[in-house]
């Protein structure tokens, strides 16, 4: 070997050697502080021990201003100290500093779920609290969004698309701001932060409901009561329907009310009758006890649930009291009729006259009640009883729920003609003690009795 070529090899040894011993050196000083050009939340910590490191990221914190805009203009401005940064980062530090390689050469750039680490640090209490502030504070001078919502047009249910508003969500505002401050940002946009809307137009639930209530605004509801019939007109149905907390629902208030004015078209309760009379033609009779309506409550309830069940239907209205008949009469052929003019009382059975008498209806301060009433019961040997006066009798056929009825009268020496106005009843019909006994042996209860 040449001298040359000795003296060579012995530099590259000695080189060598130097550059193993720099890396030696280097490795023990970065074994406890970060590497160069390392950056932890945006703050040059390389050649730093850990209290180093924090103190300059405090340091950083300390001074840093937090601008929140929105349509380039700023809102509000809030500090790091404000924001609770200026507190303590020696513990993720120090486990930061662990990971790092002193041997190696690469720097650390603190990122991902390191930097969500570090901002871990005392649970974030401050910036959660500052947003939930800021939102309440702002938020009653801001427009709320609008959910997307199934609406009527009138022929057609369509689906009307939500609207933005620019309400702060204080969640959503917490993370944008911690999401500036990982990434050494000063600025927060508060458009990242605006409460969504919950429901938009491309809901499935929406388009369902659409598809529903389409199906039962165009069903054919049909109501019959007596030889009636009532056709639910499409616009009536689509007035009650809607849709609400995710359900298609019916307006059974609404339902109600609509059974209620048929009720009040074609039932008789509580109206007064035009009446042919046997003397008088035909007269006015004010309601009483006798007469039939709809059970509107019960019956909204079953319409209710034949419309939800989507399909095309016909419904028979229920009925309660008295006089109901499908033909549409409602006194029909066999009554009692009592003509307090003509103080005159007629039986009619099936149209034809059966029987008839004078009598003695109340004298003109206890006058008998007009009304169409009925006889509700029968009884026999009864003691009817007033305020000053105990009466027995032999028949009695009450008509109303005030104790008029019909009964027997052996005291009254005359029926008919003015004998009521000096000695009539106390609002009872007197009928001659013969006619009453045949009487009451051929009418049934319930028979309509009409005192005009």
């Amino acid at each position: 070997m040449t001298k040359k070529k000795r003296a060579a090899i012995i530099g590259l040894v000695a080189v060598a050697a130097l550059a193993a011993g720099a890396y030696g050196l280097r490795g023990l000083h970065y074994r406890d502080r970060f590497l160069p050009d390392t950056s932890v939340l945006g703050v040059a910590v390389g050649g730093k021990t850990v209290a180093g490191a924090n103190a300059a990221i405090k340091k950083h914190f300390d001074r840093v201003t937090y601008t929140l805009t929105e349509a380039d203009q700023t809102v509000e401005s809030v500090s790091g100290t404000k924001l609770g940064l200026d507190r303590d980062f020696h513990q993720p530090l120090a486990a930061l500093l662990k990971k790092q390689n002193p041997w190696g050469f690469e720097t650390v750039v603190l990122a991902g779920n390191a930097k969500a680490d570090m901002l871990a640090v005392g649970d974030d209490t401050a910036i959660t609290s500052y947003a939930s502030s800021l939102a309440q504070r702002l938020n009653p001078q801001r427009t709320a969004p609008t959910d997307a919502k199934v609406v009527d047009r009138g022929d057609a249910y369509v689906i009307e698309k939500e609207k933005s508003g620019n309400q702060l969500d204080a969640k959503r505002l917490a993370t944008a701001i911690q999401t500036a401050v990982a990434a050494d940002q000063t600025q927060v946009d508060l458009t990242k932060a605006y409460v969504q809307p919950k429901l938009t137009a491309d809901s499935a639930a929406l388009k369902d409901a659409v598809a529903k209530l389409q199906k039962l605004g165009t069903l054919k509801a049909t109501l019959t009561i007596q030889n009636h019939s009532v056709t639910i007109p499409t616009k009536t149905l689509h007035t009650w329907l809607s849709y609400t907390d995710g359900a298609v629902s019916v307006d059974q208030a609404a339902v109600k009310a609509y059974i209620q004015g048929i009720n009040a078209q074609y039932g008789t309760y509580t109206k007064a009758r035009q009446f042919k009379s046997t003397k008088r033609g035909t007269v006015t009779v004010p309601a009483g006890i006798y007469g039939w309506s709809i059970p509107s409550a019960s019956e909204s309830t079953k319409v209710t649930a034949l419309i939800k069940a989507g399909e095309d239907f016909t419904h028979a209205l229920a009925h309660v009291g008295s006089g109901y008949h499908e033909d549409g009469t409602d006194i029909g052929g066999t009554y009692i009729e009592v003509d307090k003019v003509n103080q005159h009382e007629w039986y009619y059975k099936n149209g034809q006259l059966v029987m008839d008498s004078a009598v003695v209806t109340g004298k003109p301060a206890t006058p008998t009640p007009s009304g169409v009433f009925a006889i509700w019961a029968k009884q026999r040997n009864a003691t009817l009883k007033g305020e000053d006066y105990a009466t027995p009798v032999a028949y009695w056929m009450p008509i109303n729920d005030t104790g008029v009825g019909l009964h027997d009268s052996p005291w009254q020496a005359q029926y008919g003609g003015t004998w009521y106005q000096a000695h009539g009843s106390h609002g009872c019909v007197n009928n001659p003690p013969a006619f009453i006994a045949k009487l009451f042996s051929v009418v049934d209860n319930g028979t309509p009795v009409i005192v005009f």
